[in-house]
């Protein structure tokens, strides 16, 4: 079967079938008969979903912001008291997705057995601004009770290529 052949064999099952798929038959069978491996291709389309386009809109309106959070001196004791609420509330802002990522920093990792030299917290925000991270930050209950150092602390706006769950 040559390509014209083709050509009007699939022009002619599309008018008999009154098909209107992704690519036209006739484009799809003259692609085909050019490029047997076309047929592994994707179809190509002109037409972008409206759903789509919302979700480019929403997917780029939230922005990633790295918050390094150093704790002040001699916090530890103030820390491990409201620590419960504070990995409650962390674990709320991680379900409705404006935290990402969040953790203590140490000194060093502590050896087994052993108590953590805590340094201060390192959290990924998901927000549409810097200014909503640091109002996050601010009503955190490490913030409250003066554990974190907020002087001292950042918020950098930050774009991730790669994350692995743990």
């Amino acid at each position: 079967m040559t390509p014209s052949s083709t050509l009007r064999e699939a022009v002619k099952t599309s008018a008999i079938l009154s098909l209107k798929p992704t690519m036209s038959i006739p484009t799809r069978a003259l692609r085909n008969s050019f490029i047997p491996a076309a047929r592994n291709l994707p179809r190509i389309t002109s037409k972008t979903s409206p759903f789509s386009l919302r979700y480019r809109t929403m997917a780029t309106s939230a922005k990633e912001f790295l918050c390094i959070l150093p704790d002040k001196p001699n916090a530890l004791a103030r820390r491990m008291e409201v620590r419960p609420t504070h990995l409650a509330d962390s674990q709320a802002h991680a379900g409705n997705g404006k935290m990402a990522v969040g953790g203590a920093m140490f000194e060093e990792h502590p050896a087994e057995g052993k108590a953590p030299s805590f340094k201060g917290s390192v959290i990924i925000y998901t927000v549409k601004d810097a200014e909503e991270a640091w109002e996050l930050i601010r009503n955190d209950i490490y913030a409250k009770s003066d554990v974190w150092d907020l002087e001292k602390a950042q918020v950098i706006p930050f774009k991730s290529a790669v994350r692995e769950s743990l």
